[in-house]
């Protein structure tokens, strides 16, 4: 037992994978099909951006509203609205992570609601750690939102594109493959590095040509990549919903240490 321990320490000191690491990585990517979890971090993942960029125009509108009208005293009670509302979103964004992500998040303890005193507590909200740390999440979840969505446009048309090939490569007016109009492309990298008086050199002629699937076989093969770039994109989602879930569990959490931890051990696996 503690010869395990002991080398288990040493390939993370060391920055080596432990064994089988690769092999679990395939075997998680191969079944994120058959996992109920995928499509409820898909959900989460979906619902990022606009929620995301719902947060960002309150919060973006509250804030500059309630500081330019703090001269005539109105300025006051939107503020307080908007750091209570902080909350409340805050409070959501836990239950969604809780729910959907399958992430532990403890709440955190709120003082302002505890204080008997109104100016006690109006101070705590005001001053509270957690009140900046709800609202520095929902203005991250707007970035996490457009990263998500450009991520799921861009992962999941091009996999369904490629695994629907053979329903559509028959089509005269589509046209599957690469396609150039007119000459081939032609490229020439090239490193040239100087020594002394000389100047020496390698360079590559690379010609890219046409190549256009015409036939039931070439489309099936064109498939079997999309399929692959299907559980490839489902695997990319999960990571990232996963660390999107250490996030939470680091600004929305009572114990951002602890989810620190956590975070960097299971970066480290």
């Amino acid at each position: 037992m503690l010869d395990g321990r002991k080398e288990s320490v040493v390939s993370h000191r060391s920055g080596r994978s432990p064994p089988g690491t690769a092999r679990r990585a395939v075997q998680t990517a191969i079944t994120s099909p058959f996992r109920p979890q995928t499509y409820l971090n898909l959900l989460y993942l979906l619902l990022a951006f606009p929620l995301g960029l719902l947060y960002f125009v309150f919060l973006v509108t509250g804030v500059s509203l309630g500081v330019g009208l703090l001269v005539i005293l109105v300025g006051a009670p939107i503020l307080l609205a908007v750091l209570l509302a902080s909350h409340v979103f805050a409070a959501f964004e836990r239950a969604s992570a809780r729910y959907l992500l399958s992430v532990e998040i403890d709440s955190p303890e709120y003082p302002f609601l505890d204080d008997e005193d109104a100016t006690d507590g109006f101070r705590s909200l005001l001053l509270g750690r957690e009140t900046y740390k709800a609202m520095g999440f929902l203005v991250a979840k707007f970035a996490i939102g457009t990263a998500a969505f450009s991520m799921l446009v861009m992962l999941f048309t091009t996999a369904i594109t490629l695994l629907l090939t053979p329903l559509y490569y028959h089509n005269p007016n589509v046209h599957v493959g690469f396609v150039n109009e007119g000459e081939p492309i032609q490229l020439t990298p090239s490193l040239q590095l100087p020594w002394n008086d000389l100047l020496i050199g390698a360079e590559f002629a690379v010609t890219i040509t046409e190549w256009e699937v015409t036939s039931l076989p070439e489309a099936l093969a064109v498939s079997a990549v999309g399929l692959l770039a299907l559980l490839l994109s489902l695997a990319i989602c999960n990571g990232f919903a996963w660390l999107v879930g250490q996030f939470s569990r680091v600004l929305l959490g009572s114990s951002s240490r602890a989810a620190l931890e956590d975070l960097q051990d299971g970066l480290a696996r």
